[in-house]
C-alpha cells in the first residue's frame, strides 16, 4: 500500500472513530422531591396550617415549599399584614410537575388573586408501561430532535446529534403534568397526564423557579408521546423547561 493510500485509510479510520458515541446505558428511577426546595423554618408550617384551617382550605396533597410575610399598605394607606404560601401538588403520592401553587392572605383572609387550577382527578392507576432502558432511548430521540431539528438558532459550536449526555446517567421520575403542556390547544388547568420526567445530572439541582441547567424530556406513560421544550446543552444558555 502506497503512502497516499495509507493516509486516506488513516483519515477514514479517524473519521469513523470520531462518529462513534459512547453510551453509558445508565438510568435510575428517582422517587424523591420533584424540585429543589428550601425547608420551611420552624413554626412556618404551623402558621400555614392555621391559615388554611381558618379559611376552609384543605392541605391534602400539598407539599408546602415556601412562606413569607410582611406589612403593606392598601390604596388608602392603611397598613395590613400580608402573608404568602407556596406549595407543589401531588396526586396518588406522585408529584404534579410544573405545579407551583400559591395563596395570598391579607390580615389572615384569603385573597382571590392567585390562580390554582382545579385539575380533574386522573384515577388511581399508577401502573407503568415503560422500562428504564426504553425511557433512556426515548430521551435521546426526543432531545436530539428538539436540539438539532427545525429552525432553532443554536451555537455554531454545537457538535453533531448524539454527542451530548450519552456518558451521563439519567434519572426518570413518574408523576403527572397538565395536559396543556403536551398540546397547547387543550384547556389549561383541567386534566392531568401520567408522565415520566427524564433528565441527566442531579435530580434536585439548586436552581430556583424550575429553571433547569439540563434538558428535560417528558414522556406520556400511556402513549409514549414525548417532548423537550428547552433542549439545553453543556455550556449553553439555561432555559425554562
Amino acid at each position: 500500500m502506497n503512502k497516499a493510500a495509507l493516509i486516506l485509510a488513516a483519515v477514514a479510520f479517524l473519521a469513523a472513530c470520531k462518529h462513534t458515541v459512547y453510551d453509558s446505558g445508565c438510568i435510575t428511577r428517582y422517587d424523591g422531591p420533584a424540585y429543589y426546595t428550601v425547608p420551611l423554618k420552624a413554626g412556618q408550617l404551623d402558621t400555614i396550617n392555621a391559615l388554611f384551617s381558618a379559611n376552609g382550605l384543605s392541605t391534602a396533597n400539598l407539599n408546602f415549599t415556601g412562606y413569607y410575610s410582611d406589612t403593606l399598605k392598601d390604596s388608602s394607606r392603611t397598613p395590613y399584614f400580608n402573608q404568602g404560601v407556596y406549595a407543589n401538588l401531588s396526586v396518588n403520592g406522585l408529584p404534579v410537575f410544573n405545579s407551583s401553587l400559591g395563596w395570598n392572605f391579607h390580615n389572615g383572609i384569603l385573597q382571590p388573586n392567585i390562580y390554582n387550577p382545579p385539575f380533574a382527578y386522573p384515577g388511581s392507576d399508577t401502573t407503568v408501561h415503560w422500562t428504564l432502558p426504553a425511557l433512556r432511548s426515548q430521551f435521546f430521540k426526543t432531545y436530539e430532535a428538539a436540539l438539532f431539528g427545525g429552525n432553532r438558532s443554536r451555537s455554531p459550536l454545537l457538535a453533531r446529534p448524539g454527542s451530548y449526555y450519552h456518558d451521563s446517567c439519567l434519572y426518570a421520575q413518574l408523576g403527572y403534568i397538565d395536559a396543556w403542556w403536551s398540546n397547547n390547544s387543550l384547556p389549561n388547568g383541567k386534566n392531568l397526564l401520567k408522565v415520566w420526567r427524564v433528565y441527566p445530572s442531579n435530580p434536585n439541582p439548586v436552581v430556583m423557579f424550575y429553571r433547569s441547567p439540563v434538558p428535560v424530556v417528558f414522556v406520556v406513560d400511556s402513549t409514549g408521546f414525548a417532548w423537550c421544550s428547552a433542549p439545553t446543552y453543556p455550556g449553553g444558555p439555561i432555559l425554562f423547561d
